[in-house]
């Protein structure tokens, strides 16, 4: 009778200890898949850890419990609240190691995007000028005549660019196509500028966008955001 008694008693515990790790996967998960979607994985994962430190206190309540001895009880509690603490100032760590990383490296993306531009746009309004300034002093050609004399077919929001190699993302974007003034335009399409209120060429908002303005006079750059 009292074998019978201790095996009832271990399945019951071993029940409850069952419960308590369905309860806590339970309750995490949908924390983190319930946690509104956004680009950034952070606000998910806070939102579970927090759920998840909720949970890990209450089962450490229910395990520290009589008839466990005081001392124990105080030990584990403190042993606990330590590791916790730990986990907790680790956790903030990595988030904040993790958020300037991503800055930097949009910096670092930046950069090479607008050095491509600087590399890259100038080049066919060189080359209209040039040609422009070769007719000698009676030009019969304006600047746009030259222009479409190089690109075909091209118009106002046209893209000039041909991809150097395949994932190539850059355009290069005809903005004004006039007898005596030419603008192009190249933007990013994921890295932020200065001005997160710009709007892009292509309807963006915020992201960097350079442009080139070419007259019978030269270029001009202006770094719009």
């Amino acid at each position: 009778m009292e074998k019978d008694t201790i095996t009832i008693e271990i399945k019951q515990e071993v029940s409850i200890t069952l419960l308590w790790i369905v309860a806590g996967v339970v309750f995490v998960s949908l924390a983190f898949l319930l946690t509104p979607r956004s680009t950034e994985l952070w606000p998910a994962l806070n939102v579970a850890g927090i759920v998840a430190a909720v949970y890990l206190i209450t089962l450490l309540f229910y395990v520290l419990r009589k008839p466990l001895s005081m001392k124990l009880r105080l030990t584990a509690g403190i042993v606990a609240a330590v590791v916790m603490g730990c986990s907790a100032f680790t956790w903030t760590r990595m988030e904040d190691q993790t958020h300037w990383n991503a800055a930097k490296l949009m910096e670092i993306r930046e950069r090479m995007g607008r050095g491509i531009m600087f590399h890259e746009m100038p080049a066919p309004l060189l080359k209209t000028l040039q040609a422009y300034h070769q007719q000698g002093a009676a030009k019969k050609k304006t600047l746009e005549d030259v222009f479409r004399g190089f690109y075909r077919g091209a118009t106002v929001g046209s893209n000039i660019y041909k991809p150097q190699w395949e994932g190539d993302r850059l355009t290069i974007i005809v903005e004004t196509l006039e007898p005596d003034r030419i603008a192009l335009v190249s933007q990013e399409t994921y890295v932020k500028g200065r001005d997160p209120n710009f709007r892009n060429l292509d309807g963006r908002i915020g992201m960097v966008q350079e442009k080139f303005i070419l007259t019978g006079r030269g270029i001009t750059h202006v770094s719009e955001n």
